[in-house]
C-alpha cells in the first residue's frame, strides 16, 4: 500500500528575494519565462539546457534482474578477462525496449585489472557495489602493472573516437543565412530536400584564411601559426533535426558561435551510420565504482596517455558515483562524446609528473559535445577541467564542481584552439586546510598564445555563472568575432590575461552575492522542458495545496510523479542535492542524510509546489 509523505510547510528565505538581482543580459519574468538581452556586440548567452544524457534528461535508473550477471573478485590475480568475459555475455543480449542489453554487477572487494576492460556494446551497464575505500563494502578496479605506463584501466564505447566531423557524409548542403548566432537553433539552406526530420547532421563551419585573419591567427606568432593555418580549426556540431519547414532546418540544440558568411559558407551533411569511423554506442553506464592506479612516483619524466576511465564515441551515456585516482593523464576522458553526463564522480590525487599534458581531473578531448558534468569534486589536478578538443568540444556544462586546491598551480579552463559554449555554472574553489585561496587564478577563457601545440585562444562564447574562487582569480578575455562572460563571480580579480590579448571579457556583478537564478543551467533546463524558471531555493517555501506523492523509507525517499516536471532537492543552505526531470510512473529515488532539513520542490507547466522537509 502506498504512503503519503505529508511535509511540513513554513515560509523559508535563503537569499532574501530583496537581495537577489538579475542579470541584465539574462531575464527572469514573473511568470518563470527567461528573456536573453544581446550586449554591446550583438550576442546573447547560449542556451546551454541540452547537455546532459538525451539532451537533459536523469540518468535512468536500470534494473534487469534476468539480465545481470555476478562477478566475485579472485584475489591476487589478473581480474580483466572475467570481467570482460562477463561485459561480453551482457552484450550478447538482445537490446529490451528502452534499448538496454544487460547488467555486469561487481560484488564488493578488489579486482587487479592489468588489462583494459572494454565496454563495447550498446545498453550494457558495468555496476559496482560502492566506491568508497572500503573493499568490504565497495568495489577497487586496481591496476598495480602499469606505472609510468600508458594504460586506460576502462574504455567505455567503440574501438576508437568517430570520425563525423571529418566532412565526409552525404547529401552535402551550404547554408544561406548569412549570420547564424551563437544561441540559435534555426538556419536556412540552399536545399533542405535531402532531409528529413530526425536525421543526423554535422553543421560544418570551415577554416579559411578569411577567418583566420578575423581572430588575429588564434593569437599565435613564428612557427606557432601553423596550428592555426587553412583547414585546421574547423567548427563542428554534433546535431539532429528537428523540424524543417520549406529550406528552414531547426536542430535539437543551438551553435555556439557566429557563424559569419563574411568569413566562410557553413554548411551541413548526414554523418554515416555505418562503419567503425562513424559508430556511435547508446546507453552505455559506469556506476558506483572506485578505479585506481598503483602510484607513479613524483620522480617520473613520464607524459603517458593513464586514464581510470575513457569515454569513446558514445550517445546518450554515463558515469556515475565513481572514484578515480593514481592517473597520470586523465580520470575521465571523453573523446567523441555527446549528449551524456558523468554525475557525483570524483577524480583526485592524480600521480606521477606533474607538467603538460598530465594532470587533468578531468578532459573534454576532440568532439566532445553537449556533455554534464554534475557535482563532481576534484583535487590535486593541473586542470581539474579541461575543455581540450578544440573547435570540435562545444556546448559542455561543468555543474557545482567542487575543486580543492592544494596551493600548487592548476587552472580549469578552455584549453586550446577555440572550444565554444563552455559553461561554469556554481564553480566552487576551496583549500584542503579550509583557509582561503588566495592570489591564484583558478578559472580561466583566454588567450594562450604559443604555449603547447600553438593553443591560442583556449574558448569562445563561455561563461561563468556564480563562481566562487575566494580570493583567487579568473582569467576572462574577449575573443575577436566573440565574447566571454563572467557574471556573478567571487573573485578578487576578474581579468584579462595580459596586455597583449584583444580585451577583456564581459564582467558583472563581481563579489555580488544573490544572483538569480543560482543556477543558469537548471533554469533553462526547466525552462525548455516546462515552459517556467523552477525557481527552486531562490524563493521562499510556499504553502501549496498540492500533495505530493512521497514515501519515505528509512534514510531514502521515492517520488511517483503523476504529470511532467522538474523536482529538485535542497538544503537549506542553499546546495542542490538533485535537480532532474521526472515523468509520469517512472519513480525517482535518492538516499538523504538522516536528521536533517531540506526543501523539496516540484514544478510543472500547471503547479509549483515547494515544501520544507524533515529526514
Amino acid at each position: 500500500m502506498k504512503k503519503f509523505l505529508y511535509l511540513f510547510v513554513s515560509t523559508l528565505f535563503i537569499v532574501p528575494v530583496s537581495a537577489q538581482w538579475q542579470s541584465s543580459l539574462v531575464n527572469i519574468t514573473d511568470n518563470g519565462k527567461i528573456t536573453y538581452n544581446k550586449d554591446a556586440d550583438g550576442f546573447v548567452i547560449p542556451d546551454f539546457s541540452n547537455a546532459g544524457y538525451k539532451n537533459g534528461l536523469a540518468i535512468p535508473s536500470v534494473d534487469l534482474p534476468e539480465r545481470t550477471i555476478v562477478v566475485t573478485p579472485l584475489p591476487g590475480v589478473d581480474n580483466t578477462e572475467r570481467i570482460q568475459t562477463a561485459i561480453d555475455e551482457a552484450g550478447s543480449c538482445s537490446l529490451d525496449d528502452n534499448g538496454f542489453r544487460g547488467v555486469v554487477f561487481l560484488m564488493p572487494g578488489k579486482y587487479i585489472v592489468d588489462g583494459t576492460i572494454s565496454i563495447g556494446y550498446d545498453g550494457v551497464i558495468l555496476r559496482g557495489s560502492g566506491c568508497d575505500d572500503d573493499t568490504l563494502t565497495s568495489t577497487l578496479l586496481y591496476c598495480d602493472d602499469a606505472v609510468d605506463q600508458e594504460r586506460t584501466i576502462v574504455h567505455m564505447g567503440s574501438p576508437e573516437g568517430n570520425r563525423w566531423g571529418s566532412g565526409n557524409g552525404t547529401n552535402k548542403t551550404n547554408l544561406k543565412t548569412a549570420k547564424v548566432m551563437p544561441g540559435d537553433y534555426s538556419f536556412e539552406v540552399e536545399d533542405a530536400s535531402g532531409y528529413a526530420v530526425g536525421d543526423l547532421i554535422c553543421l560544418k563551419y570551415p577554416t579559411t584564411d578569411e577567418w583566420l585573419t578575423a581572430v588575429n591567427n588564434g593569437g599565435n606568432t613564428g612557427n606557432y601559426a601553423s596550428y592555426w593555418s587553412d583547414g585546421t580549426i574547423d567548427i563542428s556540431y554534433h546535431r539532429y533535426i528537428t523540424n524543417i519547414e520549406g529550406n528552414t532546418i531547426t536542430i535539437d540544440a543551438p551553435v555556439f558561435y557566429c557563424l559569419d558568411q563574411k568569413y566562410a559558407v557553413p554548411y551541413i551533411y548526414h554523418i554515416p551510420d555505418e562503419g567503425t569511423n562513424y559508430k556511435i554506442l547508446q546507453n552505455v553506464g559506469i556506476e558506483n565504482l572506485r578505479i585506481e592506479f598503483a602510484r607513479t612516483p613524483a620522480t617520473s619524466t613520464s607524459t603517458v596517455d593513464q586514464n581510470c576511465l575513457l569515454m569513446c564515441s558514445l550517445e546518450n551515456s554515463w558515469a556515475k558515483n565513481l572514484y578515480l585516482t593514481g592517473f597520470i593523464h586523465a580520470g575521465i576522458k571523453t573523446f567523441a562524446v555527446t549528449r551524456s553526463t558523468i554525475e557525483d564522480c570524483q577524480s583526485m590525487n592524480p600521480s606521477g609528473y606533474r607538467t603538460g599534458a598530465n594532470h587533468y581531473n578531468f578532459e573534454s578531448y576532440q568532439r566532445s559535445q553537449l556533455i554534464l558534468y554534475k557535482n563532481c569534486k576534484t583535487s590535486k589536478g593541473r586542470h581539474h577541467y579541461i575543455a581540450n578538443g578544440g573547435a570540435s568540444a562545444s556546448g559542455i556544462v561543468v555543474l557545482n564542481m567542487a575543486s580543492t586546491d592544494d596551493g600548487k598551480d592548476g587552472i580549469a579552463e578552455g584549453h586550446r584552439l577555440w572550444s565554444q559554449g563552455i559553461l561554469f555554472d556554481g564553480w566552487k574553489e576551496r583549500t584542503a586546510s579550509g583557509l582561503k585561496v588566495y592570489n591564484r587564478y583558478k578559472l580561466g577563457m583566454y588567450l594562450r598564445k604559443n604555449e603547447g601545440s600553438g593553443h591560442g585562444y583556449g574558448g569562445t562564447n563561455s561563461v561563468f555563472w556564480n563562481c566562487d574562487v575566494q580570493e583567487g582569480g579568473i582569467y576572462l578575455d574577449k575573443v575577436p568575432t566573440g565574447q566571454n562572460y563572467a557574471i556573478g563571480c567571487i573573485a578578487k580579480d576578474i581579468k584579462k590575461h595580459d596586455s597583449d590579448s584583444y580585451g577583456t571579457g564581459y564582467i558583472e556583478g563581481q563579489n555580488t552575492p544573490g544572483l538569480y537564478p543560482a543556477s543558469l543551467y537548471e533554469a533553462q533546463l526547466a525552462y525548455r522542458l516546462t515552459g517556467s524558471v523552477h525557481t527552486g531555493i531562490n524563493q521562499p517555501v510556499e504553502n501549496s495545496d498540492s500533495e505530493l506523492n512521497i514515501v519515505k523509507l528509512n534514510n531514502e525517499i521515492i517520488f511517483s510523479p503523476d504529470k511532467a516536471g522538474v523536482f529538485s532537492i535542497y538544503t537549506i543552505t542553499g546546495q542542490t542535492i538533485r535537480s532532474t526531470y521526472v515523468t509520469p510512473n517512472n519513480n525517482f529515488n535518492i538516499k538523504l542524510n538522516s536528521n536533517q532539513i531540506y526543501i523539496i520542490s516540484f514544478q510543472s507547466s500547471d503547479m509549483v509546489c515547494r515544501k520544507k522537509f524533515f529526514m
